[in-house]
C-alpha cells in the first residue's frame, strides 16, 4: 500500500502506541483504515458531507432521548431482574461484560485526555488534528485543538486557545472501554460469544462495545438507524408467538 519509509515513519509508531503491541501481531484489516491518495485533498474523510453538532453530542442525544424515560447513575447488570424488557432488550455495553466475563475478557483500548489551556497563543497547530507517530517524542497518539472547528467569527473572539493530548491506556474498568483490540484471540472471543447471545431470543446487543467492532460516529449512527429499522419492521409484524433474535 505504501513505501516501508512511509509505513516506518507515520503508521508503525502510531499504530504500536496505540494498541501497545508490536504492529505484525494485530489484524491486517486494520490497514482498511489507511487512504493512499495521490492529490493534495487535506481532509481524512472524502464524504461530501461533514461535521459535528451544532451544541455537541451531549446535547445531541438529549435531543433524541427527550421523550424516553432515563435512568442515571443505574448499573444496568446489578439491577437487570428488576427491569424487564417488554419486547426488546437492547444492551450496548461490553459483550463480555453482560455474560459476567464467563468465557474470558475482551481486551479493549481506552484514552488518557490531558487539556491545556494557552492563554496567550491564538493558534497552536494549523489544523484540528495532528497525529504523534514517533514513540520518542511522547507518549500520546495525536493533539487536539478545539478551535479549529469552530465557526471562525466564533473562534476569533476568543482569548487564547485549548489543546487535548491523548494518551492511549489499556482499561480495567468497563466505563473506560472504547477501542476493540483487533487480533484473533479477541476476534474469536467475540465471536463465541456472539454465539451465546444469539441463543437469547429478543436480545439486540450493539454498538462498538456491544458488537466488538470500531465504529465511527458517522458508522455508529448508521448503524443503530438500521438496527432501529428492522426492529420497528420486526414488531409491526403479527405476534404468532414467535420470539425473535437480532444478533448477526
Amino acid at each position: 500500500m505504501m513505501p516501508q519509509l512511509i509505513y516506518e515513519k507515520f503508521v508503525k509508531g502510531y499504530t504500536e502506541k496505540q494498541w501497545g503491541v508490536p504492529a505484525k501481531t494485530l489484524s491486517a484489516n486494520l490497514a482498511k483504515r489507511f487512504d493512499i491518495r495521490e492529490d493534495d485533498e487535506p481532509r481524512l474523510m472524502r464524504h461530501k458531507f461533514q461535521g459535528l453538532p451544532e451544541r455537541g453530542y451531549a446535547d445531541f442525544m438529549k435531543a433524541l432521548m427527550q421523550d424516553v424515560p432515563v435512568l442515571l447513575n443505574c448499573d444496568f447488570l446489578k439491577h437487570q431482574s428488576e427491569m424487564q424488557a417488554k419486547q426488546t432488550l437492547i444492551y450496548t455495553g461490553p459483550i463480555d461484560e453482560y455474560f459476567g466475563f464467563s468465557l474470558g475478557r475482551l481486551k479493549y483500548r481506552g484514552q488518557q485526555r490531558q487539556h491545556e489551556y494557552l492563554r496567550d497563543t491564538d493558534w497552536a497547530q494549523p489544523c484540528v488534528q495532528v497525529n504523534n507517530p514517533n514513540p520518542a517524542s511522547g507518549r500520546h497518539i495525536r493533539t487536539f485543538e478545539w478551535k479549529h472547528m469552530m465557526p471562525p467569527e466564533q473562534a476569533q473572539k476568543i482569548r487564547g486557545t485549548v489543546v487535548t493530548r491523548e494518551i492511549t491506556v489499556t482499561p480495567t474498568d468497563p466505563n473506560d472501554y472504547e477501542y476493540p483490540f483487533p487480533d484473533q484471540t479477541n476476534a474469536k472471543l467475540y465471536d463465541a460469544y456472539a454465539e451465546r447471545a444469539r441463543g437469547i431470543p429478543n436480545l439486540m446487543i450493539c454498538g462498538r462495545l456491544g458488537e466488538y467492532r470500531y465504529y465511527d460516529m458517522d458508522q455508529a449512527i448508521a448503524r443503530a438507524q438500521v438496527l432501529a429499522q428492522r426492529l420497528v419492521e420486526t414488531q409491526a409484524q403479527p405476534d404468532n408467538g414467535v420470539r425473535l433474535n437480532f444478533m448477526e
